[in-house]
């Protein structure tokens, strides 16, 4: 057995990593632009009224200029608003070519 022989399995090996890792870095989600939405003298249900409420959330994509295609993305329990990042980016489920979305925070999630 020849050294190149010997070799080759460990070189294919190696390319399939590195091809492996450069697709990964390929469909790494987009990132978001944090934002913050400030209520003042937010009143509660039970009638405790708060000096001020904040909601984090993010957005991905952009607003097209008919400004219909906002997605609303309501944080699901324990999340913050990257929780749908496995979802989201060019020529995935919520393709930010396409759409502009807002990804929110659970409110009192301590964001």
């Amino acid at each position: 057995m020849t050294k190149l022989t010997r070799l080759l399995p460990v070189l294919l090996l190696f390319i399939s990593q590195a091809l492996s890792a450069q697709e990964a870095a390929n469909n790494k989600a987009e990132t978001a632009e944090r934002h913050e939405f400030v209520i003042a003298n937010f009143r509660t249900e039970s009638g405790v009224t708060l000096p001020q409420a904040r909601v984090v959330y993010g957005t991905y994509g952009h607003l097209n200029a008919a400004k219909d295609n906002a997605v609303l993305l309501p944080s699901h329990y324990m999340a913050d608003f990257h929780g749908y990042e496995w979802l989201i980016g060019p020529g995935h489920a919520l393709d930010t070519s396409k759409l502009f979305l807002v990804a929110t925070e659970l409110f009192g999630n301590g964001h």
